[in-house]
């Protein structure tokens, strides 16, 4: 077999990695382009170029059979047993079950009956296979063999005596198809069909398991009883216990890509070499195991689904199994098949058919009491080590986690929270119990409140440069030396998430309730209002002496003292940081509720410049890979990078490892099929839809991208040349609606990106002509516009005739009219004046007055005066007895200004909320003074009740007075501002009195 392109992955024991706290990101902006640019990054640019047209890759190789994403489609089939699977060039999944032909394109897995397809006389599919011209083959039980180039299925003319096909193959040098048949092997040929029979060599006529063309134009058939027959240029050659095989029960055969053949027999699998087979020893675990499947992938892996196994895969690195897949558990599974993306289906016999695919990121688990992982660490001797919510302690072993149950017996609480080590060796374990600290012998000592921490429940760790541990609790920060504990006095009862102790020796505190610093037993706010309002969870240090710190509304970063939020802007919207991590490839990884995200340093750089307004974060969730899509935080460790480069997320179901050296980038563009086409609820097939009408209302057009590596995440644009502006945005979506096309041609138009948003920018088009109605042709719109404009000149004359004799009566009843409207203008007038509450004068009625009455004084020579009036504390009013009570009194203050004045000579105006404005003409200041009084007593008067006034029992008002001979420049801004200026010398005297302004000519 040909060796994977990838080598081994490391085991939990021999993780090579990265120190915590050692800063991952250079300081200088020139050796961040150099980073940019260089290393990695240059070489995934190079190979994004040189693999962009090339093959998908096989499943990764590393990775456990359990760590690849795996689903399971199981009620959505006719039946459950999927004896074949084939892709057509288009890209669509094809199914051959007993319950009909599958087809499956991304969304829904659609049944061809014998009521869908009238030719096809059996529902019961054994076999569908696609050949090089990429026409679908599909063989029938007791239903015959059927072919389709489009997407009609045609019957093929066999022998009377073939009523069933099981197999179906092309030879690579004849282009001839091959079939295994109830009636024995038949050749289908340019000479037609021939069936072989122990004249040509073949055994005598049997059940044929499998059958299998080589790239050397040999077929390789797996007959029941006998063996493996192969058959070259001619020639049959049959080879049984006495060339290799285990056994002459042979249930499966397959090619693996270099080539070589292999048998499943039910005594475990065998390869042929050498003219004879033989059994690899690193499968030796499937010796003597039943093995009905066997499929070799593009990267020459080999797949095996051995009875009672589960599913088995051997690599040029690792053999490994998986029986605890759902829906696999006692299948038998009778198909494989990997799609153009290195999507593995398996076909089983009762469960439906399973897809396996890659993901960027690997999810661990363990079979443990809980997976939800709270903490990760790499000690120094390699070991990463895993904290769990309810399973305790944990390692990374063989890519799964297995339980330390001899340590988890010594700990006071499986409910662990942070992971620590310090120089001499010692793991250290914070727990809702306290503290454990392990020696390198495997003795643990335990540390809790008794022993003089401020709290249970640990929450973080940090090295102290003495050697001594700083511990966080729920109930403040201590420090453990040997075994000696002290509490930092300043932080008890302080709920504690994160510790970091910087070169100069201060340690950093995050809290619940914000950010706190200790040094030589002083706590303050670290130079910083200390941030209220927000949790700490997470401290990140830079060369350039930078601080980040991860909270509960995003990333904040501390440059000398000077706290910057990067919330919003940096695509955190309210989502709580639990951990930050830094891929030294020019991005920043973070642990959030939402998932996990990836941010590039460059964009907070052009944030910090302002030459990018908003930036975005890549975020990774279900679709990538997390069995939850929650990462657990809100402690000191639940996140880690190792010093292989890998990122190890702790999340509510698993560990999650980001491996940036190794992410696997779907670069197929999806194939996009149009699949159906609706025009007022009818189907019309897609290649015969031509002209449709007239009258037609609604056409309603399905698409698929055929990308399976994670279907959902598929998004689509379509449009209509000549209808639509622009291309419209689907996202998700697989159907577009159209209502009420106007009649002419149009082509539809549907590209779509796959997961990692590779676009197939050619799609898919239709070109189709909206008929239209006979009313609707030009002849017949020219000869009704002929009519409508003689009809219309018509009209015009009759119009005219008629306008003449109605214009003499108009003009006699224009003079009465005339009269009248200019009374009606009269009243809208006095309306417009009025307060709409008050009834009295409004604001612009009095501004209009003041300014005729300034002039008309000027004249004059006579005095006039200005009264502004306040209700006293309305505010207050308003708010205990409320704005219905507000606007009754309002009213009646209204009507006691009025009643106070001269009715022809003097207006009382409403000048604003709770302002009454009143104008006195030929009045100086001292009869102004003595109406003023007057109107204090008319309000008094009223007696309106005003529990809330600090200055009467009743409702009062305050008046400002100002009085002048004006001249002809006078003006009214000037009187009014004296007249405030008064006013609020009235209220500040005591209010419920007059102050009057000084009289001036």
């Amino acid at each position: 077999m040909r060796a994977s392109a990838f080598g081994p992955m490391a085991d939990g024991r021999v993780l090579n990695g990265k120190v915590p706290g050692k800063p991952g990101r250079m300081g200088a902006i020139g050796l961040r382009m150099s980073r940019r640019v260089g290393g990695w990054s240059l070489f995934v640019l190079i190979a994004c170029g040189l693999l962009a047209g090339a093959p998908a890759r096989a499943l990764d190789p590393d990775r456990a059979i359990g760590q690849l994403t795996h689903v399971w489609y199981e009620n959505q089939l006719p039946q459950g047993t999927v004896l074949s699977i084939a892709q057509r060039k288009d890209g669509s999944i094809w199914l051959a079950t007993y319950g009909g032909l599958v087809h499956y394109s991304g969304a829904e897995f659609d049944d061809i009956d014998p009521r869908m397809a009238p030719a096809l006389k059996s529902t019961a599919i054994t076999v569908v296979y696609v050949d090089h011209d990429g026409t679908l083959w599909i063989g029938t039980l007791n239903g015959g063999l059927y072919r389709s180039r489009g997407r009609e299925l045609e019957p093929v003319a066999l022998p009377a005596n073939i009523k069933s096909v099981f197999g179906i193959v092309q030879s690579g040098s004849s282009g001839a198809i091959w079939l295994t048949t109830n009636a024995g092997v038949a050749r289908m040929g340019a000479n037609g069909v021939r069936l072989l029979d122990e004249v040509s060599g073949f055994p005598p006529r049997g059940f044929y398991r499998a059958i299998v063309a080589d790239a050397t134009g040999g077929v390789w058939i797996a007959a029941d009883g006998v063996g493996v027959v192969h058959w070259h240029d001619g020639q049959v050659e049959t080879f049984d216990t006495k060339r290799g095989l285990p056994t002459n029960e042979v249930y499966s055969l397959a090619i693996a890509h270099n080539g070589t053949v292999w048998a499943g027999t039910q005594a475990g699998p065998v390869f042929y070499r050498n003219g004879h087979f033989e059994r690899d020893p690193r499968a030796a675990a499937l010796d003597g195991k039943r093995i009905y499947s066997i499929y070799g992938d593009r990267d020459g892996g080999l797949w095996f689904a051995p009875l009672g196994k589960g599913i088995c895969r051997l690599t040029a690195a690792r053999f490994d199994c998986d029986n605890t897949l759902s829906g696999m558990l006692g299948e038998t599974v009778r198909s494989m098949f990997e799609d153009r993306e290195g999507n593995l289906w398996m076909g089983t016999t009762s469960s439906g058919v399973h897809r396996f695919s890659d993901s960027k990121l690997v999810t661990v688990t363990g079979a443990m009491d809980s997976n939800a992982v709270r903490a990760v660490y790499q000690d120094s001797a390699g070991t990463l080590w895993v904290g769990t919510d309810g399973a305790g302690l944990a390692r990374y072993e063989d890519q799964t986690l297995v339980p330390a149950k001899a340590i988890n017996a010594k700990l006071p609480s499986l409910l662990i929270r942070a992971i620590q080590s310090d120089a001499t060796g010692n793991l250290w374990i914070g727990s809702t119990e306290g503290v454990s600290r392990i020696a390198p012998d495997g003795t643990v000592r335990n540390f809790g409140i008794g022993n003089g921490l401020p709290g249970s429940i640990v929450f973080a760790f940090a090295p102290g440069r003495d050697g001594g541990m700083w511990v966080g609790t729920l109930q403040g920060v201590a420090k453990i030396i040997g075994d000696k504990v002290d509490v930092i006095a300043g932080t008890r009862g302080d709920d504690t998430r994160a510790l970091y102790e910087d070169a100069d020796g201060r340690l950093w505190i995050g809290e619940r309730s914000g950010l706190r610093c200790a040094r030589d037993g002083v706590v303050d706010q670290c130079g910083t209002d200390g941030m209220p309002g927000m949790s700490v969870f997470a401290f990140h240090p830079e060369a350039n002496g930078d601080l980040w710190l991860g909270t509960s509304l995003g990333l904040m970063r501390i440059r000398k003292e000077v706290v910057q939020a990067f919330t919003k802007r940096a695509g955190f919207y309210g989502d709580a940081v639990f951990a930050m991590l830094d891929d030294d490839d020019a991005h920043v990884w973070v642990s959030s509720n939402r998932g996990i995200a990836r941010m590039a340093w460059s964009d907070i750089d052009a944030l910090d410049r302002g030459t990018l307004a908003q930036a975005e974060p890549h975020w990774y969730g279900k679709n990538d890979g997390m069995l939850s899509q929650q990462a657990n935080g809100a402690s000191q460790t639940p996140a880690w990078r190792t010093r292989d480069g890998r990122m190890w997320f702790g999340t509510a179901d698993g560990v999650v490892i980001v491996d940036p050296k190794h992410g696997r980038m779907n670069r197929m563009p999806p194939p996009v099929a149009i699949e159906r086409v609706l025009v007022d609820g009818r189907e019309v097939a897609v290649n015969r839809i031509g002209r449709i009408g007239p009258g037609t209302e609604r056409i309603e057009l399905h698409y698929a991208a055929m990308s399976y590596v994670a279907p959902a995440a598929v998004i689509y644009r379509y449009r209509i040349d000549g209808f639509d502006r622009d291309w419209i945005e689907a996202g998700a979506s697989r159907t577009a609606s159209y209502t009420n096309l106007p009649p002419g041609d149009y082509v539809f138009r549907v590209i779509a990106a796959n997961n990692d948003g590779v676009w197939n920018t050619d799609g898919a088009r239709m070109a189709f002509t909206i008929v239209p109605s006979w009313y609707e042709t030009w002849w017949l719109r020219t000869l009704v516009a002929l009519i409508v404009i003689g009809l219309l000149a018509a009209i015009y004359r009759l119009r005219v005739w008629r306008l003449q004799e109605r214009e003499r009566e108009l003009t006699r009843q224009v003079v009465q009219r005339t009269q009248a409207l200019h009374d009606a203008n009269a009243e809208l007038k006095r309306i417009a004046a009025l307060d709409g509450l008050t009834r009295i004068a409004n604001r612009g009625a009095f501004d209009q007055r003041l300014r005729e009455a300034l002039l008309a004084h000027a004249a004059s020579g006579t005095p006039l005066a200005v009264l502004m009036c306040d209700v006293d504390a309305f505010k207050a009013y308003n708010d205990t007895y409320g704005h219905l009570a507000g606007d009754v009194a309002l009213t009646a203050v209204a009507g006691a200004l009025a009643k106070a004045l001269h009715p022809d000579a003097d207006l009382a105006a409403r000048y604003g909320g709770e302002e009454f404005a009143i104008l006195l003409t030929d009045c100086d200041a001292y009869r102004a003074a003595s109406v003023a009084t007057r109107i204090l007593e008319a309000v008094r008067k009223l007696a309106i009740d005003h529990r809330s006034s600090s200055t009467a029992l009743h409702v009062t008002i305050s008046i400002g007075l100002a009085a002048v001979i004006p001249c002809a420049t006078e003006s009214p801004e000037a009187l009014l501002h004296r007249a405030d200026e008064a006013l609020y010398r009235a209220k500040a005297d005591g209010r419920d009195r007059m102050v009057g302004g000084l009289v001036w000519a």
